[in-house]
């Protein structure tokens, strides 16, 4: 089966599109879904059959669930209404909740997801955080969830996860903090479950964290700049992280240097610099191919576009890019389906 990129696009025509990846990296339309409304955040189930979309119809701020068939056709199946506008989707790692955060409103929640992978059963939590909540996702594991909040907060807030209820309960101790200034925006688990990564918002940064896997708690050990050695005079945020699926490389968006950052990991997790490759103006939206090869992004170019770039496995630099146009992009993501 192929790998698939798929991608909210707002501006007067929104909606959903579906591509193949082909194994050089390269697009071909494969499907797409107009919408009623601006679309916003995405997320796909665990066994990549089931797509989740933020779209916001006359006022109200919806997720919708959709069934991925083997055509790249999505398939409307159910809604939710969030209640206000979420910035981070993703689904626990039995695909049965749908996780939310919201940067304006400063809480999370969480909602049933049925067993065919639809939304609309009744809210099982909603709990307020700080403002500029940025994201949420369970551990590996399936036992804890991570929420990073940038802004004055600058904090991850921890809980514990009931896999059978979906409930979210405060872990001991419920937040933990990077270095000042730093502004935790996204995260991201190293396969071994060992390690995650952050990237700072405010401190245009990537963060190694060590994991305690029993207790379900972050703890720093590592932080670089996602900026040159030499500098840089502008104003400049980070935007979203994204590993290799193999551990070995991990990238980060640079909204004002207009670059992606790259790192390496090593086996015991610390980073060492890649370098740092020119993109469209303030990258936000990214991804990563399921086979790890090429590194998707969009940023605010006129008239929109995604970027392609293949990944050098040993070097990890990003090769020769290749532009696609499409519109205003709001989100990417990839999957491959089985």
């Amino acid at each position: 089966m192929p790998d698939l990129l798929i991608s909210s696009l707002a501006g007067d025509r929104p909606r959903l599109t579906v591509d193949t990846i082909a194994a050089n990296g390269n697009l071909q339309p494969l499907a797409r879904c107009d919408l009623d409304g601006p679309p916003g955040a995405l997320a796909v189930s665990p066994d990549r059959s089931q797509l989740y979309a933020c779209v916001t119809v006359d006022g109200r701020h919806l997720t919708r669930s959709y069934a991925v068939g083997v055509d790249g056709a999505l398939v409307p199946t159910g809604q939710t209404d969030m209640g206000a506008n979420a910035c981070h989707l993703s689904t626990d790692r039995t695909g049965r909740f749908l996780l939310a955060a919201y940067y304006s409103d400063g809480m999370i929640t969480v909602d049933p997801i049925d067993a065919d992978g639809a939304l609309g059963g009744n809210r099982i939590q909603k709990m307020e955080t700080e403002l500029r909540a940025h994201y949420i996702q369970t551990d590996p594991g399936n036992r804890f969830a991570f929420v990073p909040h940038v802004g004055d907060a600058n904090c991850i807030y921890q809980f514990r996860f009931d896999p059978d209820t979906g409930q979210l309960t405060p872990n001991d101790p419920p937040q933990v903090s990077p270095e000042p200034g730093q502004g935790p925006r996204h995260l991201c688990f190293h396969p071994t479950g060992r390690y995650a990564f952050t990237d700072g918002e405010q401190g245009s940064s990537v963060t190694l964290w060590d994991v305690d896997t029993d207790a379900g708690t972050l703890s720093p050990r590592q932080t670089l700049s996602t900026l040159p050695p030499e500098g840089f005079a502008d104003t400049n945020t980070c935007s979203q992280i994204y590993i290799t699926p193999d551990g070995s490389l991990i990238y980060a968006g640079n909204r004002g240097h207009h670059s992606i950052a790259g790192f390496r990991i090593a086996a015991d997790g610390s980073l060492s610099e890649v370098g740092r490759f020119p993109a469209d103006p303030n990258p936000r939206p990214m991804a990563i191919s399921p086979d790890g090869g090429t590194l998707f992004a969009a940023g605010s170019s006129e008239g929109g576009r995604i970027i392609a770039w293949r990944i050098d496995p040993r070097s990890g630099e990003l090769l020769t890019p290749i532009y696609y146009d499409c519109g205003p992009v709001s989100w990417i993501l990839t999957l491959r389906q089985e």
